[in-house]
């Protein structure tokens, strides 16, 4: 009978978090595998053996089709769960034993490949652990667990954009991170760019492996040290340190086809200088009075 009811209560809390979803127009389902792999690109796996694992870092389902039984958080949704569902809440909440659920790990965070409804019934029964049979996995482009559309295309770029570059295998310490789309083509056309003139210096072709490396190396590196010295993220808030290499760059190159003294530290310095003219205006202007 508890079990029952407590299925019932876990439903309705779903439902009503469907509802604020809704209204709030955040809509969320659970997040299936497949489309993380789809958009990061998979780089490999391996196994992981046994272990508890936090049930508050299972984030999604290696199958699309799970979301149609349980909300982000495990909660299920359809009534044709109830009869399995309380019957393993009836087992566990008396102590007995579960084979370990099967997960794929990703940068700390687990996706459920058989093992949803204990899953739900651990978290339901307020467990923090959960034993788990682990296969690692890796992916070429780094995507938080409740990545939006948006940050799914990003990660998508990105991963492209290092297919292209082979910039995670030549650096790989290497994590270039923006803030919108289309600005890793940005990169690679300064890559590009750095690519021609290097093999103008050199006096033969460049290949595109020792191209990437000069540029991260003589460009990205020096412009992202002048960034953070001058402490340029705290002055822009929701700019990344490789939106702001491309900006300095473009601001960079501007200048020198103007004439204008050229070079990184000079960029960094008018782009300082005109947000904090447009502040000022901001705060003088009769809004603001």
């Amino acid at each position: 009978m508890l079990a029952q009811e407590d299925f019932d209560k876990a439903r309705f809390k779903a439902f009503r978090r469907a509802i604020g979803s809704r209204l709030t127009g955040r809509r969320r389902r659970l997040v299936p595998l497949e489309q993380v792999l789809e958009a990061a690109r998979l780089d490999g796996q391996a196994y992981g053996g046994v272990r508890e694992i936090p049930l508050d870092r299972v984030v999604g389902s290696a199958f699309p089709g799970r979301g149609r039984d349980f909300d982000p958080s495990f909660l299920p949704i359809s009534d044709r769960l109830r009869h399995r569902w309380a019957a393993l809440y009836e087992a566990m909440l008396n102590g007995a034993p579960i084979p370990p659920i099967e997960v794929y790990g990703l940068d700390g965070y687990y996706y459920v490949v058989d093992g949803h409804h204990r899953v739900s019934v651990a978290r339901n029964l307020g467990w923090d652990m959960i034993p788990a049979r682990v296969t690692e996995v890796r992916t070429r482009a780094p995507l938080a667990p409740d990545a939006d559309p948006a940050e799914l295309l990003r990660a998508a770029e990105y991963a492209q954009f290092l297919e292209t570059t082979r910039l995670d295998r030549l650096r790989p310490d290497a994590r270039l991170e923006v803030s919108r789309l289309g600005r890793y083509d940005e990169i690679l056309k300064h890559i590009l760019g750095h690519r021609y003139f290097l093999g103008l210096e050199r006096g033969r072709e460049v290949s595109m492996d020792e191209a990437v490396a000069s540029w991260y190396d003589t460009v990205y590196l020096p412009i992202a040290k002048l960034i953070r010295s001058h402490d340029v993220l705290k002055q822009l808030p929701g700019w990344t340190e490789a939106d702001l290499n491309v900006e300095v760059t473009r601001r960079w190159l501007e200048r020198g086809k103007a004439g204008q003294e050229a070079g990184p530290n000079e960029a960094i310095n008018e782009l300082l200088h005109q947000k904090t003219r447009r502040w000022w205006r901001q705060r003088r202007s009769p809004l603001h009075l």
